[in-house]
């Protein structure tokens, strides 16, 4: 920490700019940018469809970035529709900042706090110099992205790779520590300079790591080893961040963290799923735009993004299964199947070793499957089973169920069970299908945690997703008078 600490000090008699060495030319980087952000918005949901938070953004990223030396021309700011809880920057001054991460955030300085970070490795030039293709390669045709917060320092997230057999990762490279010190001493003197307050980024962090360990206690994993995961190759969050408030030393006089109007901002913003993409509600998916909707076992876990729904088993002794789920983009050879069988086989898995191919029936629906021994691109086996179902809309829905060799036995029979409960839906359930928004409210005498908690949707850690989406500790209660925020 000491060596960190003095970095940071010898950093901060440099002007921004020169703290970094830089790997390409700035036009080759607005280039690679401005390539590499339509892959972005398509992994990511697209672009947040509501001007009114995107011109908010952009005016507290302006802000900041107008204290930052460079020229305004060369940032570029969007807002993701994506409810994962992440912010990152690509070559060129593209910085991204998800509505999941608002919707995290209680205050204009917290949310200023992510995006002063993420202008901090655009002036040191981070991405330039951590550039390879191999990172950018599988943007855009990611199945699933998991939490990962590049702002925290890890990767894009877990991700499971389109099944032509296979299941692989990919993943966004992410920065050295002294890369995160430095955006994070960038950051903060931006913070500073406008006025926000410095601390609000250690709050924010706080916040990112109560949620990170809330999404790790919901998936099941609960008590495991965490010697590998981001605060065991990262400094953790508000430790990190106060480090470099020391080193820093500029604390405005009266510090803005603008709670109330950034509340009224976010009132009603889309919190979770947007139906768009389809919408997860405990083990069910439902996707209106495609009229489906179909269940996972009970104690699975669904994520869903804008490729594919994966699912995963509880973890156990012999391991976890996956679940995935995705439809057949390529018109042309759905056109060219005769039937699901064919499909399959000929189409779809034509390289596969398939045992016990077969037609069957899968909700009334036509369909087949088969099984096959795969291997991953980490060199373990797995067995997979597909199934591919022709839906009455003329596409064609397909499953992978992938699982060690000693746990398939055990879940195949559930799933199988799980895939006939896919349905076409009417268009009058299509339509009832609403997004979940946030909703500001004022806490009332008698108010607590618990009974307010109660008010959003139900289930399991019900109290603790009220506690991190308000930014409440360990010890602390709602007082009369005091805003916060559902879910509704």
């Amino acid at each position: 920490m000491r060596r960190h600490f003095l970095a940071l000090c010898l950093l901060m008699l440099l002007p921004f700019s020169a703290a970094a060495q830089i790997f390409m030319s700035p036009d080759e980087a607005k280039q690679l940018g401005a390539q590499e952000h339509p892959k972005v918005l398509k992994e990511f949901g697209g672009a947040f469809d509501d001007p009114e938070i995107g011109a908010y953004v952009a005016s507290i990223a302006g802000r900041l970035a107008g204290q930052s030396g460079l020229p305004a021309g060369d940032f570029h700011f969007t807002v993701l529709n994506s409810p994962v809880v992440n912010a990152f920057a690509l070559p060129g001054g593209y910085v991204y900042i998800t509505r999941g991460t608002l919707a995290l955030a209680n205050n204009e300085a917290e949310a200023g706090a992510v995006l002063g970070h993420e202008i901090g490795h655009v002036v040191a030039k981070h991405s330039e110099q951590r550039y390879d293709k191999s990172i950018f390669t599988n943007l855009g045709v990611a199945g699933a992205s998991i939490l990962g917060s590049i702002f925290l320092g890890q990767g894009a997230g877990e991700v499971i790779g389109q099944l032509g057999g296979a299941a692989g990762g990919a993943y966004l490279a992410g920065f050295s520590r002294e890369n995160e010190f430095e955006a994070d001493l960038i950051g903060l003197q931006l913070l500073g300079r406008v006025g926000y307050a410095p601390d609000a980024a250690a709050g924010f962090l706080q916040s990112l790591s109560d949620y990170s360990e809330l999404e790790t206690k919901a998936a099941g994993q609960a008590g495991r080893d965490r010697t590998m995961d981001l605060f065991a190759t990262h400094p953790r969050g508000p430790d990190r961040v106060q480090a470099a408030i020391e080193a820093a030393r500029s604390q405005p006089a009266h510090p803005i963290y603008r709670r109330d109007e950034y509340l009224d901002r976010i009132n009603g913003l889309i919190y979770g799923d947007d139906p768009k993409e389809g919408v997860v509600r405990g083990t069910s998916f439902t996707h209106p735009g495609l009229r489906l909707a179909f269940s996972v076992p009970e104690g699975w876990r669904i994520s869903n993004s804008s490729d594919a729904v994966v699912a995963r088993s509880p973890a156990g002794n012999a391991g976890s299964a996956s679940l995935q789920f995705d439809i057949e983009r390529d018109k042309r050879k759905v056109q060219a199947s005769r039937g699901a069988l064919d499909y399959l086989t000929r189409i779809w898995l034509p390289k596969q070793r398939l045992s016990n191919a077969e037609a069957i029936q899968v909700g009334g629906m036509p369909g087949a499957t088969a099984r096959a021994r795969v291997q991953t691109k980490d060199g373990s086996t797995v067995d997979a089973r597909f199934v591919a179902v022709g839906f009455p809309t003329d596409d064609i829905l397909r499953f992978v169920l992938l699982a060690p060799p000693r746990l398939l036995p055990q879940v195949e029979a559930e799933v199988i069970r799980a895939v006939n409960t896919v349905r076409h839906l009417s268009a009058e359930e299509a339509a009832r299908v609403q997004p979940l928004r946030l909703k500001v409210i004022t806490a009332q005498s008698g108010d607590t945690i618990e009974s307010l908690a109660q008010r959003m949707p139900p289930g399991r850690f019900q109290v603790e997703r009220f506690r991190v989406l308000n930014g409440y500790r360990d010890g602390e209660t709602v007082q009369p008078g005091q805003r916060v925020k559902l879910v509704q």
